[in-house]
C-alpha cells in the first residue's frame, strides 16, 4: 500500500499519457468519510481505456448495504455514461449523454424514471472528486458544470454548479504534510447560499484528497479523506 503522495496519478496530462503509455493501470483510492456518527467507506477504481476512463465506486455504509456506481467519461474527466445503484432505497439509475441531452431513466421505489435534461453546453461532471482534478491543476478562476442530484432536495433533477480555484495550502493527512488545491463548489446563481462545499486536491498530480461539507440540508458536516492509494500493476 502506498501512502499519499507516493504515486504519479492517471488522470495528469490525459493526451499526452494515452500516445506514450496506451495501457496504463488500474487504480484504486480508498476513502473515509465521517458524517456525525456514521463511517462511509469509499472505494473509487479507475481503469483507464483508449477513450478516457471507466470509473468504479462503491459506497458501504454502517449495518451493511452499498451504493454502487460507474462512470466513464471522456478523456477530459467529463462525464459520458452513468449508473448508480442503491438497493436500500430501491434506486436504480442509468444516464448517458447524446449531444447536449443526459437521458436518465431507471426505477425509484418501484416506479419508472424516464427523464431527459439539457445541459446547455456545459460539461455534465457526475463525479466531482474526480471530475475536478484537471480544473484543480489549472489557472482557472471558475468553471461551471452540470450534475444529476441522488439525495433531497435536488433527487433526480439537474442543477448547475460553479467550482471555484481558491488557494493552495498545506493539509495533514495520514500524519503527513501535503501541498494542496482548495476548490469551492457551489450551487450557481443566487442558489450558491443554500449549499458549498470545499475540495482539496494534490497540487503535485490533482488527486483528490479531502471534503468538508453537508451532504444534505440540516444535516451535520461531513468530511471525506483519503486513506489508501493503490496501482494495479497487473492489468
Amino acid at each position: 500500500m502506498k501512502k499519499a503522495g507516493s504515486i504519479s496519478h492517471p488522470c495528469l496530462c490525459v493526451a499526452l499519457l494515452f500516445c506514450l503509455f496506451p495501457l496504463l493501470p488500474a487504480e484504486t483510492l480508498t476513502y473515509q468519510e465521517v458524517e456525525g456518527t456514521a463511517t462511509v467507506i469509499h472505494s473509487l477504481t479507475i481503469h483507464p481505456t483508449p477513450s478516457g476512463f471507466l470509473v468504479e465506486l462503491s459506497s458501504s455504509r454502517p449495518g451493511g448495504g452499498a451504493v454502487r456506481q460507474t462512470f466513464q467519461t471522456a478523456p477530459d474527466l467529463s462525464t459520458l455514461a452513468w449508473t448508480f445503484s442503491d438497493p436500500e432505497r430501491q434506486m436504480e439509475l442509468s444516464a448517458r449523454r447524446q449531444g447536449e441531452v443526459v437521458t436518465l431513466s431507471g426505477s425509484f421505489r418501484g416506479r419508472p424514471v424516464a427523464k431527459e435534461f439539457k445541459t446547455g453546453g456545459l460539461p455534465w461532471n457526475q463525479l466531482f472528486q474526480m471530475g475536478l482534478e484537471n480544473f484543480a491543476l489549472a489557472t482557472a478562476g471558475s468553471m461551471k458544470f452540470c450534475s444529476i442530484g441522488t439525495q433531497r432536495p435536488g433527487e433526480m433533477k439537474m442543477g448547475k454548479f460553479t467550482v471555484t480555484r481558491e488557494n493552495e495550502e498545506k493539509i495533514l493527512l495520514g500524519g503527513k504534510e501535503i501541498a494542496a488545491v482548495r476548490l469551492r463548489v457551489s450551487l450557481s446563481g443566487l442558489l450558491s447560499i443554500f449549499w458549498h462545499s470545499d475540495y482539496w486536491y494534490r497540487k503535485s498530480d490533482g488527486c483528490f484528497l479531502r471534503y468538508r461539507g453537508k451532504n444534505r440540508p440540516g444535516g451535520p458536516v461531513a468530511v471525506s479523506e483519503l486513506v489508501a492509494e493503490k496501482v494495479d500493476e497487473s492489468k
